[in-house]
């Protein structure tokens, strides 16, 4: 079963990668994402490591992961933040967040400077005896300890953060995109709850706090271990249920600012609260699209036209149907009309067929031209021009 805890790094490094290199609406929220996955599967591939016993066989994998694994908080509160207000904010009381990452850089630090022969010592103790791994002391604390403080800090930032994430899955429930984000964010927090529970139980019961439950944290390898089993069926459920919310990989659609509304405005309507995308900026990538008339390549699809965008495929659907009221072909369809208009008023079909005319426009053939332009126009090309001249 130790098995499960490699395959969690492996979802976990493969996602992390999609959050880095993929261009968002939300590249904040995204980038602290990527950044738990990152150290979520350094920790698996680590218990795998030490805990399969192969500490042996990569002995270059030790002491300095104790470093990202105390920061792990600070990506989880980071992300929650981003996603709730939209933007990134700084403030003093935020340096709680960094307590365990510093007894780590400390710890971790002292260890290296040692001579070769301390760092050699615990390293040969964690490979003959794994199940003694967390008792070593270092400078400030022992190993258990610092997974300890990691975890009941993970747990204190969920706990934090649990009335903003219940106050905003209330807003803008009638957006399909904020609804799917709604589930991710339950789903995740609740699993992240789940694992720093089970984690400080662990290390509990490995430093002899606990031991009413003593069969149920016995080692995985050793028979019995449910608890162990269960942390590492948590690991893979977190580097696996992204699949079923793709969108993450992409980012969120980001909270659109409402304009103030007048006086009167306010009597007539009252202003709501939306949750979409950046208009303003995908309005501007829109007019650039049009300036180079991508619209009237035959292959210009959804597909691609969010390629050119640098968004998700989604995104783009849900704002033109938000906004224009129309689904990704009849926008297309509607620009190559007034460019089809555009060349009948300059005498295009004076000296070209209808079939040019429809091959200019981005059409495999004439008669779906005909058919998009007469839905269009209530006309045929032929009887436009006529009317026109």
């Amino acid at each position: 079963m130790i098995n499960i805890l490699l395959i969690a790094s492996i979802f976990g490094f493969v996602l992390s990668t999609l959050l880095f290199i993929k261009r968002s609406t939300n590249t904040k929220a995204t980038f602290f994402l990527g950044s738990f996955y990152f150290i979520l599967s350094i920790y698996a591939l680590q218990t795998y490591i030490v805990d399969g016993g192969n500490l042996d066989k990569a002995k270059w994998f030790f002491i300095w992961p104790l470093i990202p694994y105390n920061a792990l908080c600070i990506p989880i509160y980071y992300y929650f933040q981003v996603i709730f207000k939209d933007k990134l904010q700084w403030k003093k009381r935020h340096l709680i967040l960094f307590v365990p990452l510093l007894l780590a850089i400390i710890d971790a630090a002292y260890v290296y400077l040692q001579p070769d022969a301390v760092y050699t010592a615990i390293l040969n103790d964690a490979i003959v005896h794994p199940e003694n791994r967390l008792k070593v002391n270092y400078l400030l604390l022992h190993l258990d300890h610092h997974v300890l403080i990691r975890h009941l800090w993970q747990l204190g930032v969920l706990l934090i953060i649990l009335p903003q994430l219940l106050n905003f899955v209330k807003l803008g429930k009638e957006d399909k995109l904020k609804e799917i984000l709604n589930k991710w964010l339950m789903l995740f927090w609740a699993i992240l709850l789940l694992m720093s529970i089970l984690a400080v139980l662990y290390v509990l019961e490995k430093m002899a706090v606990i031991n009413i439950f003593n069969p149920l944290f016995n080692d995985a390898q050793q028979g019995g271990g449910l608890v162990s089993l269960t942390l590492y069926l948590v690991f893979l459920l977190i580097g696996v249920v992204p699949i079923y919310f793709p969108s993450i990989l992409h980012g969120y659609p980001q909270i659109m600012k409402v304009k103030p509304l007048s006086k009167k405005e306010v009597e007539q309507e009252a202003p709501e609260l939306k949750f979409g995308l950046a208009e303003q900026e995908i309005t501007t990538k829109l007019e650039l699209l049009n300036q180079k008339k991508l619209y009237l390549d035959q292959d210009f699809n959804l597909t691609r036209c969010a390629q050119e965008m640098e968004m998700p495929a989604h995104h783009v659907s849900y704002f033109l149907k938000s906004h224009y009221g129309l689904t990704f072909s009849a926008y297309k369809n509607n620009l190559r009309m007034e460019y089809a208009k555009k060349l009948i008023k300059e005498g295009y079909l004076q000296n070209n067929t209808i079939e040019a005319l429809a091959g200019e426009c981005g059409f495999a053939s004439r008669t779906s031209f005909s058919k998009v332009f007469k839905n269009a126009v209530d006309v045929s090309p032929s009887q436009y021009a006529l009317q026109i001249e």
